[in-house]
């Protein structure tokens, strides 16, 4: 059975389509690098609210575990963030001496009397009391504006009112989307709904956030897909990937900068790998459809379905298992600093233009 006991983002032993693009992209040395010495991931604003919207839709128990809206007041200079910091994190029992403490060190105190700090820090203490009490809570929830929920709420109701991208999404219900969090029982039901025959008795299931680990070309692989499909009494499988953008008239620019056929082409050998060792079928008994769902973030949140054709992944086959069999023999070697042709060769590396 499929071990994905290793969180997807923690495991850095397997290969994903990303580091695919890195390989390409940057070479062997700097794949090595991100796989084995990765620097501190940076807050990206573009990248957090993609993946706000992602858990939203994908995964909404999870985002009512990990979000909070916030309505209330909250720190409007960096000044008032620091003292509300240095109030929430102080040790000290008697209150009065906290606020002065915490408002020494967040403001210029020149001119100041005690009581003159005192009476300001007060001030400000009761007017962000919620956001301080919200600061001390050690489980606390990442907070989201009001506006920012009523962006999600859009998204999800124009995803709603189009005629595919529902259908696409939540095939049989929302509530019976499996998520990755009960992947382990998705593996079991999926082994024994089956008939003394050993045919399914659940025709369709619906996966979201879907972790495979598979291998391939030698090279241990791992992909998560937004969502999956498995129709088992027509034999069909639907992959699509949600992609928010600011170019959704234009997308095709996208699509080719990121290479998103690339990116289906690898989630889709990874449900070969899971048809045939996981659900024990044929992969080419089944058919396959590959969609990218665009969603606009510059205001209107529009919603346009794309459908990528079998051709467009196919294209793509060639260089992920060229890209893979070099990574077996960086792998293999231990020798990442260059390509694999120059080790092979006088040191001089072919264009392909």
């Amino acid at each position: 059975m499929m071990d994905i006991s290793i969180p997807y983002y923690e495991d850095l032993s397997r290969i994903s389509n990303s580091n695919i693009g890195w390989f390409l992209n940057k070479g062997p040395a700097y794949l090595h690098k991100m796989l084995t010495d990765p620097p501190p991931e940076e807050k990206n604003p573009v990248l957090e609210r993609g993946s706000l919207i992602h858990m939203y839709l994908l995964q909404p128990e999870e985002f009512l575990k990990t979000y909070v809206v916030w309505d209330k007041s909250r720190p409007t200079s960096a000044q008032q963030e620091k003292f509300c910091q240095a109030l929430a994190n102080t040790v000290e029992i008697e209150p009065n001496k906290a606020i002065l403490s915490a408002y020494k060190e967040a403001y210029s105190t020149a001119g100041k009397s005690e009581d003159k700090m005192l009476s300001e820090g007060l001030k400000i203490a009761s007017t962000l009391k919620d956001y301080i009490d919200y600061l001390k809570d050690p489980e606390r929830k990442q907070m989201i504006s009001p506006y920012e929920y009523q962006m999600l709420k859009k998204i999800r109701n124009n995803i709603e009112a189009h005629k595919l991208a529902n259908d696409i999404i939540w095939p049989i219900g929302e509530d019976k989307a499996y998520s990755i969090d009960g992947i382990m029982n998705q593996i079991n039901s999926i082994s024994t709904k089956v008939d003394k025959n050993g045919i399914f008795v659940e025709n369709i299931m619906s996966f979201h956030e879907f972790h495979i680990n598979w291998e391939c070309r030698g090279v241990q692989c791992k992909s998560l897909l937004d969502g999956l499909t498995l129709d088992f009494k027509n034999k069909k499988v639907i992959i699509y990937d949600l992609k928010t953008t600011q170019k959704l008239w234009h997308f095709e620019d996208s699509i080719n900068m990121y290479d998103y056929c690339r990116q289906l082409a690898y989630y889709s050998m990874a449900v070969d790998w899971y048809l045939e060792e996981e659900c024990k079928e044929e992969p080419l008994d089944w058919t396959y459809e590959y969609y990218i769902i665009g969603i606009d973030t510059t205001g209107s949140y529009e919603i346009r379905v794309f459908k990528v054709e079998p051709h467009m992944i196919q294209s793509r086959m060639d260089t992920i298992y060229d890209a893979l069999d070099e990574i077996a023999w960086h792998q293999s070697t231990g020798k990442w600093d260059h390509s694999r042709e120059y080790y092979d060769g006088d040191g001089s590396e072919t264009l392909n233009l």
